[in-house]
């Protein structure tokens, strides 16, 4: 970590331009957990951003797919954006159908790596923190399953939610890393 002193000193000399975001971060992650609309908005909102980006990508692809001449692959690529473009028009034109998915592959992931993670724990015998590996790993899978069984109300809240408390945990680190960062060059 030779480079430690140097990143540092940069740090310092805009401590408080990540304060602010990390303050920022902070009141959107309270807000969207908060506020009554909040975590269904963030949802929706997360739903259009991917709805989006499955668009863009597929228009891409497809481009990609019509530019490459006489490529063996070109229909291949220009099916795979098409289907692209069609799963974001989908997701935009039927918003439930849309968090529904989100959320039933949310739920999925979290019992998946709940479970890996639980195998990797009870493998490590003579670690202390294992516990805590474990510990997670039955949270993780716990959430999924509530998650998974509380379909399709659960659909509305779940996207909100994690966004919020990444949003609300990314804040909280960056001030305090800003505070941090300001205390140790005085």
């Amino acid at each position: 970590m030779a480079n430690t002193p140097g990143l540092r000193s940069k740090l310092h000399q805009s401590w408080g331009w990540l304060l602010a975001l990390g303050l920022v971060l902070t009141l959107f992650g309270f807000l969207i957990l908060t506020t009554p609309m909040g975590v269904v908005t963030a949802s929706l909102t997360t739903e259009i951003w991917i709805a989006a980006a499955m668009v863009a990508a597929g228009v891409f692809q497809l481009m990609h797919g019509l530019r490459s001449g006489d490529w063996s692959h070109a229909p291949w690529q220009m099916l795979g954006g098409a289907i692209f473009i069609l799963g974001g028009i989908l997701i935009f034109v039927y918003p439930t159908l849309g968090l529904l998915s989100l959320t039933m592959i949310v739920a999925a992931t979290l019992v998946a790596q709940g479970i890996t993670s639980l195998m990797v724990g009870g493998g490590m015998t003579n670690v202390g923190s294992r516990r805590w590996l474990i510990l997670s790993a039955v949270i993780s899978i716990v959430a999924g399953l509530l998650i998974l069984f509380d379909l399709p109300s659960s659909a509305g809240w779940t996207l909100g939610t994690i966004v919020g408390a990444a949003l609300l945990l990314q804040g909280v680190s960056l001030t305090l890393l800003a505070l941090e960062v300001r205390r140790s060059a005085d």
